[in-house]
C-alpha cells in the first residue's frame, strides 16, 4: 500500500506521521495512533494544499496533496524529513527538460 512517511516538529514536539488512502480519502496516523482532532486538522489543510513544483495542483483527497500538505503547511516550521514508499502519484512535466506541468 502508498504511503508518505513525515518527520517533524508538530506543536512543539518531533512526531513521525505516516499518510495512506482509505476509501479514497488521505488518512495520517501521529506516532502510529489516529487522533480525530488532527485528522480533521489535516482534512482543512487539504481543502487548500499548495501547489507542488511552484505550479501543480494536486488532485483533491490525494497522496499527492497530502504529500503537499506535509511537505508545506502540517508542521511546525521545521526542517521535516519526508519519504514515500509505493506509487503516490506524478506530478506531470513536460517533455522538455523535466520542467513541471
Amino acid at each position: 500500500m502508498p504511503k508518505i512517511i513525515a518527520k517533524g516538529l508538530y506543536l512543539g514536539r518531533e512526531r513521525i506521521v505516516e499518510c495512506f488512502l482509505e476509501d479514497g480519502f488521505p488518512i495520517i496516523e501521529l506516532d502510529g495512533e489516529y487522533d480525530e482532532q488532527v485528522q480533521n486538522r489535516f482534512n482543512e489543510l487539504l481543502k487548500e494544499a499548495p501547489a507542488l513544483g511552484g505550479t501543480y495542483y494536486p488532485p483533491e483527497n490525494s497522496l499527492l496533496a497530502a504529500y503537499s500538505v506535509l511537505e508545506n503547511t502540517f508542521f511546525d516550521d521545521s526542517p521535516i524529513e519526508i519519504k514515500t514508499e509505493g506509487n503516490i502519484g506524478k506530478i506531470p512535466t513536460y517533455d522538455v527538460d523535466d520542467i513541471v506541468y
